[in-house]
This record gives structure tokens, sequence and C-alpha cells, in this order.
């Protein structure tokens, strides 16, 4: 079974990170990356995106073949900065946090940061050989399926609740704050996004560039000196799988330590369908709460923690009608969904936008 959580962490403080494909699927690479001999690889499927994913199958000892996948910023063009600095989060995530936070994540190979670059590349286990199935926004997704979710999220914020243990974490940045200062789009290029397909079904005040972007800075700026624990960032139902019955996470790229509600609050609206988020949403929540009890968290009040839920899902929307590298039918059902809890739940309002 490819799901644990307690990845094992690198054995040596500097690995390598190749920037060629072949040198990272070279037998001389991967032998000494997985610590077992490769006599052959065989390439699979290959996916596109920020970071590419190469699914492939080694040849070991006589008779044995075993199934992994390398993701990493492999290729001829230079990397652009903002995707060296995601690839690095992912991998120090999966050397220093994994075994620790409790969640369900692929298991974890090898994880390696080129020195001089900043670029990070992984091997984890193959998910989908080993029988894992991955959801998307194309797909159902329930409201059981959500409680196992949150509960999962509920471990990872619970692990480092309050910054504990983030000075010793120098690569986790506050990603919420740096999107406020640095947005993903100008103004002008966002307005051309959210005037394209993706806007269509949703009020004119959700299709405005500046009271999008003017919303993420109001978030950041009440989230602010609050207690901030460890953020996936990026919890849509494509970064979730289902394997042996339990719930995990994958694509780490924009971890960061944050408020819990810009997780909960993006992934409720986000994975499940607007009809079924607006008849259980308040349940997820209190779920949620439970579950950070029951881990030892001094958990917010209820009340409290709906005004921080409905105020932290303008962080989502602001990440799909910012999106340019996933396919349109996502993009708009990610963006439909999103921006109708913003409009439902009167975020931009609240946020005083």
């Amino acid at each position: 079974m490819s799901l644990s959580s307690t990845s094992p962490a690198p054995s040596a403080p500097a690995r390598p990170a190749p920037r060629s494909l072949d040198e990272a699927l070279s037998p001389a690479f991967l032998s000494a990356a997985l610590g077992v001999p490769v006599h052959g690889v065989h390439p699979g499927d290959v996916i596109g995106g920020v970071a590419t994913k190469v699914r492939f199958r080694i040849d070991s000892e006589p008779g044995v073949h075993r199934d992994y996948c390398l993701k990493g910023l492999v290729g001829d063009a230079p990397p652009a900065p903002g995707h060296v600095r995601i690839t690095h989060t992912e991998a120090s995530f999966y050397r220093d946090l994994a075994p620790t936070v409790g969640v369900a994540v692929p298991v974890c190979r090898y994880s390696g940061i080129d020195p001089e670059v900043g670029n990070g590349l992984i091997v984890m286990e193959d998910v989908v050989a080993a029988g894992g199935r991955f959801l998307t926004a194309l797909e159902p997704y329930s409201v059981a399926e959500a409680r196992d979710s949150v509960a999962q999220l509920a471990k990872l914020h619970a692990a480092h609740w309050g910054r504990a243990g983030f000075d010793d974490l120098p690569w986790l940045r506050n990603r919420l704050d740096d999107l406020a200062e640095t947005p993903l789009r100008t103004l002008e290029e966002l307005q051309s996004l959210v005037d394209d397909p993706r806007g269509e079904p949703l009020p004119g005040e959700l299709r405005d560039a500046e009271r999008i972007t003017a919303a993420l800075r109001a978030l950041a700026l009440r989230t602010g000196g609050r207690a901030e624990s460890l953020v996936h960032g990026d919890a849509h139902a494509g970064n979730i799988y289902v394997q042996d019955g339990e719930t995990a996470l994958i694509d780490w790229q924009m971890l960061q330590r944050s408020h819990w509600s810009i997780d909960v609050a993006y992934h409720v609206s986000a994975a499940l369908s607007v009809d079924q988020r607006r008849a259980a949403e308040r349940e997820l929540l209190g779920h949620y709460l439970d579950r950070l009890s029951a881990l030892g968290v001094d958990a917010p009040d209820e009340e409290e923690a709906w005004t921080d839920y409905r105020a932290g899902v303008a962080y989502g929307y602001y990440l799909w009608s910012s999106t340019r590298q996933v396919a349109p039918p996502i993009t708009h059902e990610f963006c439909l969904r999103l921006g109708t809890a913003v409009d439902d739940l009167e975020s931009f309002a609240l946020l005083d936008i």
C-alpha cells in the first residue's frame, strides 16, 4: 500500500534535483535516489503543469518491478522563480514535515533540492498503480467524503497549531501574505481572465479584478497576527485521493503557515457542488472544530469560526479566478463553486470590499 503518514525523510542533508528528465529517469540517478539497483526504466504517463509528473516503472532485482511517480521542474526552459519556490516547498515538506504531521500522504522515497537554483524534485510511490483513486471537480464528491477530508485538514492544522515548531522551518512562508503583496496577476491580466467564460455565471462584483485582489489583501490583513497553523493551501478535490478507504492529500506546493480558515473554506467550497455546500457547510465546519478539540487544540468558538470561514473562501476564489494552467472545464467549475460561495457568504462585504 502506498498510503503513509510517515514518509521517510532523506538520509543526507544535500541531495540533487536534476533539471534534465533524461538524468532524472536514468538508472544511475534512480539507483542512488531509491537505494535499490535499477536495471531498466520504463516511463509511462507524463502530466504537465507547473511541475512535470512522470509515472514510471523500474526493473530492480530479477523479476521485481516497482512503480513510482517523479515530480519536478524537468525541461530545457529556465524555471520561473515562483515555480522554483513552490517545488522547493513541496520537496521540503516531504523532507522535514511529512513524517510528523499525521496526515495521509503518498510515500515519498526521494526528496532533493538543487543547491544552486533551489528547485525541488520528489520521487513517490505510484498512488494509481497501488489502487488509489484521484478525485476531480468533474465527478461527484460526497458530504461523507468531505467529513473525512476536513478531518485530515484538522490533523494537519493541529500538528503545528499556533506556529509550534515553525522557527525550525525557514523555508515555510505565509503565502497568503505573499500573494497580497505580490499578486499572481496584474489587474489587467486578472480582468481578462474573469471576463472569459469562467466568470459568466457569476454576479458582476465577482468579475471585478480590483475587488477580487482587494479582498485577498483584506483577508491577509484580517488574519495577520492571528494564530497560524500548517496550511495545505490548495486543498481542492483534484489534490485528494482515496486509497484503501482512507482519504489522503497530495500536491504540497502551496503549503504555508497561515490561518486555518483559508484551507477549510476553500476545500469545502471547491470539493462540493453548490447545493451540497449550502446544505452541509455548517455541519462540516462543526465536524472540523470537533476534530481539532479531539486532537488537543483549543478550538475557536463556532460563531467566530463561521465568520472566519465566510471570509476565508475569498482565498480559494482568488486562486481559481487567476489560474491559467488548468483545463477550462475544471477552471470554470471551481470558479462557479467558489465564486458562488463568496456571493452566498457575503465574503466581500465581511471584508469591507
